[in-house]
């Protein structure tokens, strides 16, 4: 620890305190201090600082399915750099869910926290984490309908108006409202929802064949589902965008590399977001123990924005 004290010129205490989450230090110090440390592969002996301060250095990281992959990994990121291990629960189905919260009570005496991201909780089940004795921050995913406007806006002033729209399995239906409102038509058998992969995008394009003719743009809800829905669309002979437009409404690597115009939310900056209201709960710098989209640590996190790339084009 004396050896991380000179190199980034502070004192042994100031270390100590930095890389243990703990209160005194400035957000800047803290980042510094870390980043030195781990320059110098210097890490705090947990089990023992744990015994000192109560500390367990383990945060219940919660997600839907695992598919916001940069927010995941921003969230990791972050909460690995500051010392602490990640506990990963997918509540992928009703009894994944049922099995987390049965065992909460127990998870809150292994944890410093909860991360939930984009776990679309249902109110009992926020009441529950609502209930713990240790911090909660959640990440909600209320930036669909942003992110549809958006799009709809896009392939609008595109001179698109006949639209699909592919959602989540457990997305509102109602979010079609928001294209009519934009001046477009939504079809109801061009309302889909689909499993948040490529084959789920390939299915959709094979419903969408089906019918009497195509729309000129589809609007998914995935950056899989967007690759899928292009895959199988240019497999059938159709120019991706001259016969049809493609917007996902949330980026992804792949989707990215073939060139698919997404809104993109900066999901990796969010993650490290969450994490540092969640440790700013964790040093007292924050009112109350949970903390469910209220107050925010270092600001507003980053807003959705539109990519224009190669997948949309005018009508």
């Amino acid at each position: 620890m004396s050896d991380v004290a000179r190199a980034a010129g502070v004192s042994a205490a100031t270390v100590s305190r930095a890389l243990r989450g703990e209160p005194g230090v400035s957000e800047a110090t803290r980042r510094y201090v870390t980043e030195v440390a781990k320059r110098m592969r210097y890490a705090i002996a947990r089990d023992a600082s744990s015994l000192a301060g109560g500390r367990k250095y383990a945060v219940a990281v919660l997600t839907a399915d695992g598919g916001r992959g940069d927010l995941l990994a921003g969230a990791e990121g972050a909460l690995r750099a500051a010392g602490y291990d990640v506990l990963l629960y997918v509540l992928r189905d009703d009894g994944a869910r049922a099995a987390f919260f049965e065992d909460l009570p127990a998870l809150a005496r292994r944890v410093d926290g909860v991360l939930a991201l984009s776990a679309r909780l249902a109110d009992d089940e926020r009441a529950a984490l609502d209930g713990v004795a240790v911090p909660v921050v959640a990440v909600r995913d209320d930036d669909l309908r942003d992110a549809l406007r958006l799009a709809a806006a896009h392939v609008r002033d595109l001179g698109h108006r006949e639209v699909a729209l592919v959602l989540a399995e457990d997305a509102d239906e109602s979010c079609g409202e928001l294209l009519v409102e934009a001046g477009l038509r939504v079809r109801p058998e061009w309302t889909l929802w689909s499993s948040p992969t490529v084959a789920g995008g390939e299915q959709v394009v094979d419903v969408l064949l089906d019918g009497d003719r195509l729309p000129t743009a589809v609007v998914c809800a995935g950056g899989e589902v967007a690759l899928g829905v292009f895959l199988r669309l240019r497999r059938d002979g159709r120019d991706v965008p001259g016969d049809v437009s493609i917007v996902s409404l949330d980026g992804t690597e792949l989707a990215r590399a073939v060139g698919i115009t997404a809104v993109e939310g900066a999901w990796r900056e969010r993650g490290e977001h969450a994490v540092g209201r969640l440790l700013a709960a964790l040093r007292g710098e924050s009112h109350g123990g949970e903390s469910h989209g209220g107050e925010s640590h270092g600001g507003e996190p980053p807003s959705v924005r539109l990519v224009v790339r190669e997948s949309t084009g005018p009508r």
